[in-house]
């Protein structure tokens, strides 16, 4: 057989967009069914730019379309935050997972009785459910971006939102991926919260004809089936962070150093309601940005989109 030359074509596929701003609103509106629904706009759009999704985003997308295993009927072995050398050891130990006997499906309100249905690979309950910051992503200039790498399964230098010593109030049911260390002051024990939950509203769909105003939203409905429009659509998830005035503090003032944020990453992971912590944690996006210098009440506001082209 003769050796062929086989041209690898181009494939258009996940995309994120991470929009900052001041002054972050909902606009409400009624969607094609009649029911309330919402869009974010910003009274000031001041950065945006788009991420990449890494390697192990891609791989976790395909386990939950096919019920493929994490991991598993796969060339490479992506590994997990929470205990993979070198990554970085955060959330609960791969000992303590119980996400493993997860393996069938029920319902527990359901009119009828229901058989257990067998064969679950991947639990629905591992989804992405929030994100990760780091000082890593740009040059000591603090204004050029370094490209995320799509091979990265992690941040380039990952900064924890809070530290169990920083001082500062902390909000229940927001920060996750839990790190212990010693304190280098008194020996006690410190623990360090580099996930944070996404803010409300939850992340929901939109598809919507496409646009050049950004704050104008045309939705699309089920009319689309049978439309002879040659208007494009764009479909997105869209998601809601932010940093407050205290995410960062404690980490940036034990180093002695302003803060400086330049990393953003969305992680997937699966609760562990025994250990208050997600476990199976992966990076499904990676963004890098000019640093935002961070001055004392500082906060930060964002939009990130996941965009299906």
């Amino acid at each position: 057989m003769k050796n062929t030359r086989i041209k690898v074509k181009e494939h258009s596929g996940l995309t994120g967009e991470l929009i900052f701003g001041t002054g972050r609103h909902q606009v409400e509106y009624i969607d094609p069914f009649g029911v309330k629904s919402f869009r974010t706009e910003f009274e000031k759009i001041v950065y945006r730019d788009h991420n990449i999704i890494p390697i192990g985003g891609y791989q976790f997308v395909f386990s939950k379309m096919f019920n493929i295993a994490i991991d598993q009927e796969s060339t490479l072995r992506v590994g997990h935050l929470n205990d993979e050398a070198p990554q970085m050891r955060i959330g609960v130990p791969r000992a303590d997972y119980k996400s493993i006997y997860y393996n069938a499906e029920t319902g527990i309100n359901s009119p009828v009785p229901l058989s257990v249905n067998p064969g679950v690979n991947i639990p629905a309950m591992d989804y992405v459910f929030g994100f990760m910051i780091g000082d890593g992503g740009c040059r000591e200039d603090n204004i050029t971006p370094i490209a995320p790498n799509y091979k990265n399964r992690q941040l380039y230098h990952a900064v924890p939102f809070r530290m169990s010593n920083d001082g500062y109030p902390m909000a229940e049911d927001t920060y996750y991926g839990k790190s212990i260390s010693e304190s280098m002051l008194d020996g006690s024990n410190v623990i360090s919260y580099y996930v944070k939950k996404f803010d409300e509203p939850k992340p929901h769909i939109v598809h919507a004809w496409v646009t050049d105003n950004d704050n104008s939203l045309d939705p699309v409905d089920d009319t689309v089936f049978s439309s002879t429009s040659s208007t494009p659509i764009e479909s997105y998830t869209e998601i809601n962070l932010s940093l407050s005035q205290y995410d960062a503090r404690g980490y940036f003032s034990s180093a002695d150093s302003s803060v400086r944020i330049n990393e953003f990453a969305l992680v997937h992971g699966w609760y562990n309601q025994e250990e208050n912590d997600f476990e199976c944690i992966q990076l499904t996006s990676h963004y890098c940005r000019p640093s935002i210098i961070f001055e004392e009440g500082d906060t930060i506001e964002a939009v990130y989109r996941i965009y299906a082209r």
